[in-house]
């Protein structure tokens, strides 16, 4: 043999048959498949892997059966060894058991909650989904198999929303006498409850799951399907989905004006987890489509939204004439809100952020989620003099408590915006209709209240909810459709299907979760909900973040956390309905059960 050949790694097996050859795997060693590793041999995720050396094999040079090999390129050996490196990886993490295996696939779900808002860290991404692929395809087969793969989804699922929805946690401090003890409950239970998403998702794609790299595909598509169904599911919580990775780069996220966000996320799992298919057993140059089709795709994604936004009027043709808006956030923290001695000082505050002089006459002013601190409708007083605070013919669009007292002094409450005119006549209402659960009502609340457990708005009552999405009408400006506080964190659910408003309004209260990460990722979801109805969005928060978001998801103007203070802007102008807005999710609904049942389908062929 040349010196060459005994320096090319990539030399064919076949070339020498000398004992302890560390290139000459033994005659019945497998070559289908990657080494295997017994549980004893492992020393956790980075420890020396007890397995025969790996061998990539590639064909010789030249013509002939006796043609001598070509030594490599420097840059060729680069990619084996990059190769090679990767392959012992990825048998260290699919042989992985017991906890190493859920541990490995907890520190996942952290990895991919860096990816949100407002790291955006997206590397953080793909080595969470490709770990996840790997371990999927260490699971067993059968049952057994089947369970792995849930538990593996679980515990990723779990660390996940933990670090994802941790700040729901300071809700509970608000009132810590009261609500403190059931923090470590709820802390623990959500994540867990969520995790089983995940973890279906990771069974689902098991019990379909074939070997190659169109295995990836089949990953995205069970992920993708289960953040669907988690955004459903008893009323839904689609917190966090994969495609707000992308929040911190506007170009990418122009594709949910066409897919929606679930299809921009069923696009992104594709992309982190298709460098998984890289490093299987074989050096088979099709395995480098995968990733590199990823790329691509992304690129095109990328390309087309800065396209858009390329071509996206600036400017003063860019706005709703003679509509002038102001948004009130009054930083009121929430501890301090109900309080009855401070109720004529936060009345006093909004109607001094009302009055205050602008520079072009203000027509609209919007105040935050339950701004008011008492019962509006029911204070004629307090309607005519918000009224008196603006400007003739102006109107007041605010967040407010409703109250209807039914015979037998029955009482329903809800949670409500009103529309009142200069003259503090209330011409339009809204209800809410998407509640959050043991925040605005006890589910179950005759076992649950038995328990000790209460909502945390009020622990004597449950709001009510009102009958869906609704356009309501602004005197001097396009019609709008209203989202109370989390209603604008679900996709296809924030219009009225039968009347097409001309902006969305937004009004919340995040003081409930303190300068954390929730604030931050609401803001993103509500951008999202502007591109994907082609609409502007307004938003009024009591502590921030306030802003004002044109229909391609661009924040024109803000009023970060904790601060006190106005926005006075125009309106932007609506586009046309975007595709999305027609076809709804229904696409990716058919593309992920298509996948599935192909991947099933071939399976079944192949036992």
């Amino acid at each position: 043999m040349s010196q060459d050949e005994k320096n090319d790694p990539k030399a064919p097996a076949g070339n020498s048959n000398k004992a302890g050859s560390r290139n000459a795997p033994p005659p019945d060693a497998p070559r289908e498949e990657a080494p295997h590793v017994r549980p004893g041999e492992l020393g956790g995720i980075f420890g020396a892997v007890g397995a025969p050396p790996l061998v990539l094999t590639t064909k010789p040079s030249g013509k002939g059966e006796g043609a001598k090999a070509r030594a490599p390129s420097r840059w060729a050996q680069r990619a084996t060894a990059i190769h090679l490196a990767g392959r012992r990886f990825r048998v260290r993490i699919s042989a992985l058991t017991g906890s190493a295996r859920y541990g490995a696939a907890a520190l996942a779900g952290l990895a991919a909650g860096g990816a949100m808002a407002p790291f955006h860290l997206i590397p953080l991404l793909v080595a969470a989904y490709v770990t996840l692929v790997w371990l999927i395809d260490g699971a067993a087969q059968g049952r057994k198999g089947l369970w792995q793969a849930f538990g593996v989804g679980w515990a990723f699922g779990m660390t996940y929303f933990l670090s994802g929805v941790y700040w729901i946690g300071f809700s509970f401090f608000v009132d810590a006498d009261t609500y403190a003890w059931m923090m470590p409950f709820a802390m623990a239970a959500m994540p867990a409850g969520l995790g089983l998403f995940t973890g279906g998702a990771l069974a689902l794609a098991k019990l379909v799951w074939r070997p190659g790299p169109a295995r990836v595909l089949t990953f995205a598509a069970a992920f993708a399907g289960f953040e669907w169904l988690r955004g459903h599911v008893l009323t839904g919580f689609p917190w966090n989905l994969t495609g707000y990775t992308w929040g911190g780069a506007g170009d990418i996220m122009q594709s949910a004006a066409l897919m929606g966000i679930y299809g921009l996320s069923f696009l992104t799992i594709f992309a982190a987890a298709s460098p998984a298919a890289l490093f299987g057993p074989s050096q088979d140059r099709a395995t480098w489509r995968w990733p590199v089709a990823a790329f691509v795709l992304i690129g095109l994604l990328w390309a087309g939204g800065a396209a858009r936004l390329y071509f996206a009027p600036f400017g003063p043709a860019s706005y709703v004439d003679g509509v002038n808006l102001r948004i009130v956030q009054p930083n009121i923290p929430q501890a301090e809100k109900w309080l009855t001695e401070n109720r004529q000082a936060i009345w006093d505050l909004l109607l001094a952020q009302t009055a205050q002089p602008a520079s072009v006459p203000i027509t609209h002013v919007i105040w935050p989620e339950s701004a008011v601190p008492f019962v509006l409708a029911n204070s004629p007083q307090g309607r005519a003099e918000a009224g008196a605070a603006m400007e003739p013919g102006a109107t007041l669009i605010t967040g407010a408590l409703r109250i209807e007292r039914e015979p037998g002094n029955v009482l329903h409450f809800y949670n409500s915006l009103h529309v009142l005119d200069d003259a503090g006549t209330i011409i339009g209402t809204y209800d809410k209709h998407h509640l959050v659960p043991f925040g605005e009502y006890l589910p179950l609340r005759g076992v649950l209240g038995r328990l000790g457990f209460r909502s945390l708005v009020d622990e004597r009552f449950d709001y009510l909810a009102g009958p869906g999405p609704r356009t309501l009408v602004a005197p001097g400006a396009p019609d709008f459709g209203p989202l109370i506080c989390y209603e604008a964190i679900f996709p296809g659910d924030v219009v009225d299907p039968h009347r097409r408003p001309g902006w969305l309004i937004n009004v919340t209260d995040d003081s409930w979760f303190g300068d954390s990460t929730g604030p931050r990722q609401h803001l993103v979801q509500a951008q999202v909900r502007a591109i994907e109805e082609g609409l502007p969005l307004v938003r009024a928060a009591n502590t921030g973040i306030s802003a004002v978001i044109d229909p391609y998801g661009r924040i024109l103007t803000r009023l970060g956390l904790n601060a006190t203070g106005i926005i006075d802007s125009p309106l932007p102008r609506a586009l046309a309905p975007p595709l999305y807005t027609h076809i709804g999710d229904w696409p990716f609904l058919i593309v992920v059960i298509s996948l599935l049942a192909l991947s099933w389908s071939r399976r079944t062929r192949e036992r």
